[in-house]
């Protein structure tokens, strides 16, 4: 029971300084904003032309002191050269990996073609085919003979159908 007045008294005490330490590390700064123009809608940090009716603002915001600016500038830099530092790591371990899980394969992709068949040896020379035997030529069309009007063609062995007589 007695611990716990102490621990709120020492929890409070460091909480007190933690914010005293926060509002070191800012300075609070204001700044004057005119709103010139029809409606207010132009911002400007100088008076507005004479002309035009203007409204002034105070505006209140937290600087960061130059050793807290200096200090995320440091952290950026170091975190820049810890990327460089990754991807180059990267790009050669991928380009290792590459190098040796990479075998030489067929067109298909299933069976590994030989190194010395794969890139340097000459292909084989295969003799010329021979030429192709010509075509025996087609037999002439025969000439038929003139039909009589009104008849109609036939197949070859069936006689000629008369014309019809409803003509």
């Amino acid at each position: 029971m007695k611990l716990l007045p102490a621990f709120c008294l020492l929890s409070a005490l460091i909480m007190a300084g933690a914010v005293q330490t926060v509002a070191a590390r800012t300075e609070t700064r204001s700044s004057t904003v005119y709103r010139c123009g029809p409606e207010g809608r132009d911002l400007r940090d100088s008076p507005c032309p004479s002309n035009q009716a203007a409204s002034a603002v105070t505006v209140e915001y937290d600087q960061p002191s130059a050793a807290l600016a200096r200090a995320a500038k440091e952290r950026a830099a170091a975190d820049l050269k810890r990327a460089q530092a990754l991807e180059k790591a990267r790009l050669k371990h991928e380009a290792e990996a590459r190098k040796h899980l990479s075998t030489p394969t067929g067109i298909d992709g299933l069976k590994p073609v030989p190194a010395v068949i794969a890139a340097s040896a000459p292909k084989p020379t295969q003799p010329p085919k021979a030429p192709k035997a010509p075509h025996a030529p087609k037999a002439p069309l025969k000439k038929t003979e003139a039909q009589p009007m009104g008849t109609e063609a036939t197949k070859p062995g069936q006689a000629p159908k008369a014309a019809s007589a409803a003509r």
